[in-house]
């Protein structure tokens, strides 16, 4: 748990509009997590802001979403074939989830890093945080 700083012992700042989960509903069974995860991805999607790729994208990151890390670690290209688009389509509407505040992309570690966009050749362990989950787990 040291790597994902995303998880923290207190109640996140502004909680409904950030990606950090407080350490008490990680302990939550699957199913109760996955059910907000759907929820939270339902209320997306009548957005009109989002492209039909972007509601796509992310019902591929809620569906590959792992409870024990509280985020999606796949590659953009995997999630570009789950979807049937190409990476550069997947890796606009990933911005544009980043941009709406909708996900946020954070870098494995003990240090609090998050990005804006993936850039090309620079590797590290990412991994992709739905916003409010952690507001909707508990208040939800």
């Amino acid at each position: 748990m040291d790597d994902y700083w995303w998880i923290e012992t207190g109640v996140p700042s502004d909680e409904k509009n950030s990606g950090c989960i407080r350490y008490s509903v990680t302990s939550y069974s699957y199913s109760q997590i996955k059910k907000s995860v759907w929820k939270l991805y339902r209320t997306r999607t009548d957005r009109a802001d989002l492209s039909c790729y972007d509601k796509m994208l992310l019902w591929a990151i809620s569906e590959r979403f792992r409870v024990r890390s509280m985020s999606c670690t796949d590659a953009v290209g995997y999630l570009a074939k789950m979807i049937g688009v190409s990476r550069k389509t997947a890796g606009k509407s990933m911005r544009k989830l980043v941009d709406n505040n909708i996900i946020w992309l954070a870098e494995e570690g003990s240090e609090r890093k998050a990005h804006r966009k993936l850039e090309a050749r620079k590797y590290f362990k990412k991994h992709i945080l739905i916003v409010g989950l952690s507001f909707e787990l508990v208040d939800g």
